[in-house]
C-alpha cells in the first residue's frame, strides 16, 4: 500500500489525514486495517464510532458481536445505497453451527422498519456452510427476505479468508448480488426482483458486528482483520486489484488469504 498526503492522484482525492490510495475508480467510503479499534483510512473523512461498547484491537483484528461478554459493534459512516461493495478479511472464532442466529455478521444495515413491521436492509456474514448475504427487497409495496451464499467448509470459515459481497440495484432492473469467498474459490451470483428496501425518511448506515434482529442478536461473534466498504459495485478487475493489494499487505503478517 502507498501512503499519501492530501492531494489528488489520478483524479482521486485522498483523505485529510495520512492515508491510502486504493486501486478502485472511487475510493472506499470506509476502510480499516484495525491497527487501532476505530481506524479510518478511507475517503469519507468521518471515523467509525463504537456501538454498544468500544472494540478492542489485538494483533491487527477486532472481535465483534452482540453475544460477547461485553457486546461490541462498530457503526461505520456508510449509508446504504442502491449499489454497494463490502470486502472483508474475517474468520469465525468458534465452530460454525447451523441456524440464522449463528451467522457471524461482518456488516449489516441495523434498524427495524416500524412502518412495515419487518427488518430492512442487508446483512453479510459467515455461517454453517456458506458466506451468506441476506437482504430485504420490496416488490409491489411488500417486503420479502432473500439470501444467497458462497460455499464454505467449517475449516475455511474458522481460518482467515477474503470475502466480498457486491450489490447492484440501480436502474430499476431488479437486484443482482455476487457473493464470493475468494480464499475458498467459491461464489454465487443471485438475481432478485424489486429494489433494496429502506424505510421512508431514513437512511440506514452500515454497522460491523451487528445483525438485522437487534432485539435478539446473533450467537456467533466474528473476527475482522481488514474491512473496505464502497457505495458502488466494484468491477471484477477492481476486486482482483484489491485482492492482490490485501494479500500483499497480509503477507507481512505471515497470513495467506
Amino acid at each position: 500500500m502507498s501512503y499519501v498526503q492530501t492531494h489528488t492522484i489520478a483524479g482521486q482525492m485522498a483523505s485529510g489525514r495520512l492515508g491510502y490510495i486504493f486501486p478502485t475508480s472511487q475510493q472506499p467510503v470506509y476502510a480499516s486495517r484495525f491497527s487501532s479499534p476505530l481506524d479510518n483510512l478511507a475517503e469519507s473523512g468521518v471515523p467509525a464510532a463504537p456501538f454498544l461498547s468500544v472494540p478492542a484491537a489485538s494483533d491487527g483484528e477486532v472481535t465483534l458481536g452482540r453475544s460477547l461478554p461485553t457486546p461490541v459493534a462498530i457503526q461505520a459512516p456508510v449509508a446504504q445505497s442502491a449499489d454497494m461493495t463490502l470486502l472483508f478479511v474475517a474468520r469465525l472464532p468458534n465452530a460454525p453451527v447451523a441456524g440464522n442466529e449463528m451467522i457471524g455478521v461482518m456488516g449489516a444495515t441495523f434498524y427495524n422498519s416500524a412502518s412495515k413491521a419487518a427488518w430492512a436492509g442487508f446483512s453479510f456474514g459467515l455461517g454453517k456452510g456458506y458466506a451468506f448475504l441476506y437482504l430485504a427487497n420490496e416488490v409491489n409495496n411488500a417486503l420479502s427476505t432473500q439470501y444467497g451464499g458462497a460455499v464454505l467448509t467449517d475449516a475455511q470459515a474458522q481460518n482467515w479468508g477474503l470475502y466480498v459481497a457486491r450489490i447492484r440495484s440501480s436502474g430499476g432492473g431488479g437486484i443482482t448480488a455476487t457473493i464470493q469467498a475468494l480464499t475458498a474459490g467459491t461464489q454465487q451470483v443471485q438475481n432478485w426482483s424489486g429494489t433494496m428496501y429502506a424505510k421512508d425518511g431514513e437512511t440506514p448506515t452500515v454497522m460491523l458486528g451487528a445483525d438485522y434482529l437487534p432485539l435478539f442478536g446473533t450467537k456467533q461473534p466474528i473476527q475482522i482483520k481488514r474491512c473496505f466498504l464502497w457505495n458502488m459495485t466494484l468491477s471484477d478487475a477492481e476486486v482482483d486489484a484489491m485482492a492482490t493489494l490485501i494479500r500483499a499487505d497480509l503477507a507481512a503478517e505471515a497470513i495467506t488469504v
